[in-house]
């Protein structure tokens, strides 16, 4: 396997891995969000029952079509790229679906690296040797 195939890979499960984290930090750590700020999100309204059906099923959607270009993308498939970018574009509308978002520093640190890494492998899938890869069609050992 060459390295730019293992740079691609890693930064792809990096990718993964960090936003996880990021996302996980504030629930697990719920201390790093000061607690007058805590205290005003409480007394904000709630989202209305449709937006929360219709961000549910977005969510739906984009987790099954993120987790298909992951794999897709490990994996060199042609399809993949088209993909990722389609669910990265789609994952937009959660940012006015979902209202106001409360993160700690470090949460936003690591999706803000997440998603930096994740630009880089849509960047690599395209503009590299890497995309050759993706344009084979034949099963060839990677």
């Amino acid at each position: 396997m060459s390295s730019s195939v293992k740079l691609f890979r890693g930064l792809l499960i990096a990718s993964i891995a960090i936003g996880m984290l990021g996302g996980l930090i504030d629930a697990q750590f719920v201390e790093l969000i000061p607690e007058p700020v805590l205290k005003a999100i409480k007394g904000l309204p709630q989202p209305s029952d449709t937006t929360i059906v219709l961000s549910s099923l977005l969510a739906f959607i984009t987790l099954g079509g993120i987790v298909g270009s992951i794999v897709g993308l490990f994996q060199f498939r042609p399809w993949s790229r088209e993909l990722a970018v389609a669910m990265t574009l789609l994952q937009l509308l959660f940012y006015p679906l979902d209202g106001l978002w409360v993160k700690s520093g470090w949460s936003a640190l690591l999706l803000e690296l997440s998603s930096t890494l994740w630009g880089a492998v849509l960047a690599i899938s395209y503009v590299s040797s890497i995309s050759a890869l993706f344009e084979q069609r034949g099963s060839i050992e990677r």
